[in-house]
């Protein structure tokens, strides 16, 4: 490093006598080291669902203007959110308590995962309920033909 008569510093020009030296060159292999384990591990991260988790709230009667009054924030957020934006950290896991409060399912849909796992939300399990509603009726219209074919 080089002072002049003005007094500014000035650096060498030549980084190679820096780049070489083994002190220098510990710390940035155990830098790259640091920052490759991080990039590994961020590989696995997948983000919450909010436009799935939104989505699942609508289907039990919430709308964007309750979701926002319950979690403090404007139902504009809460409608960004609903086509892909993120909220803030703290708006995020006070959602995320809130739909695990109201679905009652403990692990939250992250992105990447759609139609990997399933549950049942609101009316989700509809069709499967009419499929023993029809079951009841196909045997009451069954016992009420052989009980009209016997008389």
């Amino acid at each position: 490093m080089k002072i002049y008569g003005n007094g500014n510093l000035c650096f060498d020009s030549n980084i190679y006598t820096y780049s070489n030296d083994p002190r220098a060159r510990a710390r940035f292999v155990s830098a790259k080291q640091q920052a490759k384990k991080f990039i590994v591990k961020r590989r696995g991260y997948k983000p919450p669902d909010f436009v799935r988790m939104i989505l699942d709230l609508r289907n039990l009667g919430w709308s964007h203007e309750k979701i926002s009054y319950v979690l403090d924030c404007s139902a504009n957020a809460v409608s960004s959110w609903a086509v892909g934006s993120r909220p803030f950290y703290d708006h995020g896991d006070a959602f995320i308590q809130l739909w695990q409060e109201m679905t009652g399912i403990e692990r939250y849909p992250r992105e990447g995962e759609f139609l990997t796992y399933k549950y049942d939300i609101g009316q989700l399990d509809f069709l499967d309920q009419l499929d023993s509603v029809i079951g009841q009726l196909d045997g009451e219209v069954s016992e009420r033909d052989s009980s009209d074919g016997e008389g």
